[in-house]
């Protein structure tokens, strides 16, 4: 995606404490570009924070989770279809606390509020009826997507050092929703295993 100038814009916060006041003039010259980007540079994420999900007394989320986003949201459409193509990473935080429901028989909890859980909340799971509405979602508005997997499923938290995960991670999961995805059809440019910004510490 090349730009042939960007303006982002600038706020100056001056501290009321402050004795003195000073004038500050800036220029911004948008004739040629300083750095470019390509058509895999990832620009948004929609992340599974639950409507829960609160800090500082506030809860902001609401329904802007994966699980509860209103997908017909004509504003969000137009939106995302204006950056032509636009990439979009599934995944965040609570990727590797998400179990797929595939096959028979398997469950599909709810995220809850856990004080020992991974960012506070226990499993949460991805439906494969509701997969199916994001990829509707995906083809309609053209974008590229990337799709965070569990690299946690079968691990646990070690006792003795908060934030370090061990033992064998299970792939059957995984590899039951790769296969539901592929028999659908489903365009899914690149997989992410785990979530790299905040990844939990892992011994393999």
């Amino acid at each position: 995606m090349n730009f042939k100038f960007a303006f982002c814009p600038i706020i100056l916060l001056l501290s009321a404490s402050l004795s003195f006041a000073q004038n500050v003039n800036v220029v911004i010259h948008g004739v040629a570009s300083i750095a470019k980007t390509n058509d895999n540079f990832v620009c948004v994420t929609l992340d599974w924070w639950p409507a829960e999900k609160c800090d500082y007394n506030q809860c902001p989320w609401g329904k802007a989770g994966i699980l509860n986003l209103d997908l017909r949201y004509g504003a969000f459409i137009n939106a995302i279809k204006a950056f032509n193509p636009l990439r979009i990473k599934v995944g965040g935080s609570l990727q590797d606390n998400v179990v797929y429901k595939v096959g028979e028989g398997s469950s599909c909890p709810n995220f809850m509020k856990r004080e020992d859980g991974l960012f506070g909340f226990s499993q949460g799971c991805l439906s494969m009826e509701r997969w199916d509405q994001l990829n509707r979602f995906f083809n309609h508005t053209g974008v590229k997507l990337t799709f965070g997997l569990n690299a946690l499923f079968g691990r646990n938290e070690s006792q003795s050092e908060k934030g370090l995960w061990i033992g064998d991670w299970q792939p059957q999961n995984t590899r039951d929703f790769m296969q539901y995805t592929i028999s659908k059809g489903y365009k899914v440019d690149s997989y992410e295993f785990g979530n790299l910004n905040h990844s939990p510490k892992v011994i393999i």
